[in-house]
């Protein structure tokens, strides 16, 4: 650290003493004012009859000094005044009244009043390397005055002990205000740091919003637009009425189906429990799926039965757009400690007219990436891959979760 870095104080110095308790600056320099007055009228009253001058002097000095710290404030605010002209008016009118409290106290030991709350001063304002040079002045400048006064070394010890005791004083106070100032420092930080995380939160939530809502559309779109092209292409072809009427409530279904994916979000984002074989084996239904159930049924949170939920709805999209006419077989499994979806169909049979338009207009658009991000995100794995005998697997495996927790080996929730 430099020299000119040590005389820059942390602050605009602070009451010392009885002063340093109100925090209102202009409270603290009214405090202040009647120290200084108590002070003065304290060595008056105790000066001798016949004082000399060296005595009124020092005190008129110490005073003004005393005086010029108190409006230090108000003399070093203007904007061209830099931390080190603050530090420097600080340091002589502590060094100053230090000094003219110590020659004072040649005549009166009153005097080291001056000098103890000098001393004070400087270790509030400055570091104990800047607090020890400038408490220093005063011992050193009575030694001076009492060799010339022919009384030394007089009050030298007593000197020594009050600029000391005013060091250590001055010194818890520095701690006790840079621990304060570091607490409100860590306090605000944290504050901040918790208004960025509330921001973040609330940003994932819509983006979560937004992922749900768009997979609820892009499916439940998706497979009406599938629909209407087989009313169309049944309708041109001049199928009967009955057939017609068929697919027409399958499109029914699609949207009533498509509601309830919406209100299984809403449930999802709410933190709902919700058991998932209710709505895959609909789900399935709706594919023209076989499901199997295996293991004691039992409800999910809702995050968990959404993702399972969107993992066999694309799953099945994917089976009717590249195997259409294939087998398509749903298994849910649960465990003691975990739940497993298995989605698998045959091999595709030759594609038809028909299902070359559903190629063309089909799809949820979640994708095998899409699949394997929300699994992770409820702790699960992925696997997805061929079958020996030419079709394709889509396996999920999730550990349990309740209230948003994972179920440990223990059986107990974290």
């Amino acid at each position: 650290m430099s020299i000119t870095s040590r005389f820059r104080p942390a602050a605009d110095p602070p009451g010392i003493g009885l002063s340093g308790v109100f925090p209102d600056p202009r409270a603290q320099s009214a405090v202040m004012l009647v120290g200084l007055g108590v002070s003065i009228w304290v060595n008056v009253a105790a000066l001798p009859a016949d004082p000399g001058v060296v005595a009124p002097v020092a005190l008129a000095v110490a005073a003004v000094a005393w005086l010029v710290l108190i409006a230090g404030p108000l003399l070093t605010a203007g904007p061209l005044m830099t931390a080190r002209t603050r530090g420097a008016h600080v340091a002589t009118g502590t060094a100053v009244m230090c000094a003219a409290g110590a020659v004072l106290a040649v005549t009166d030991a009153n005097g080291l009043i001056f000098t103890g709350v000098a001393v004070s001063m400087a270790a509030v304002a400055f570091d104990p390397v800047v607090a020890l040079v400038l408490s220093a002045t005063g011992p050193v400048a009575y030694c001076l005055a009492a060799v010339a006064h022919g009384s030394f070394p007089g009050r030298l010890l007593a000197t020594a002990v009050v600029a000391l005791a005013g060091l250590v004083a001055g010194a818890s106070r520095r701690e006790i205000d840079q621990r304060a100032r570091h607490s409100t420092l860590v306090a605000t930080e944290r504050r901040r740091a918790a208004l960025a995380t509330a921001e973040a939160e609330l940003a994932g939530e819509r983006n979560r919003l937004g992922r749900e809502l768009h997979d609820v559309l892009a499916h439940t779109l998706g497979a009406l637009s599938i629909q209407l092209t087989a009313v169309d292409t049944l309708a041109r072809t001049g199928a009967p009425r009955e057939k017609l009427l068929t697919q027409i409530e399958l499109g029914h279904e699609l949207v009533s189906t498509g509601l309830d994916e919406a209100r299984q979000a809403v449930r999802a984002l709410r933190g709902e429990t919700a058991p998932p074989d209710t709505q895959l084996q609909r789900l399935c239904e709706v594919h023209q799926a076989e499901f199997e159930v295996d293991g004691v049924r039992r409800d999910l949170d809702a995050d968990t039965t959404l993702t399972l939920y969107r993992l066999v709805q694309e799953a099945l999209t994917n089976a009717a757009k590249h195997a259409p006419g294939a087998r398509v077989h749903v298994r849910v499994g649960f465990g003691p400690q975990d739940v497993t979806v298995r989605v698998g169909n045959a091999r595709p049979a030759a594609p038809t007219s028909d299902t070359r338009a559903a190629l063309r207009t089909g799809g949820g658009g979640f994708g095998l990436r899409g699949m394997r991000e929300r699994i992770e995100q409820v702790g699960g794995d992925l696997r997805v891959g061929p079958t020996p005998d030419g079709g394709w697997r889509v396996a999920a495996h999730v550990p349990h979760r309740r209230g948003g927790a994972v179920n440990r080996q223990d059986g107990s929730s974290g």
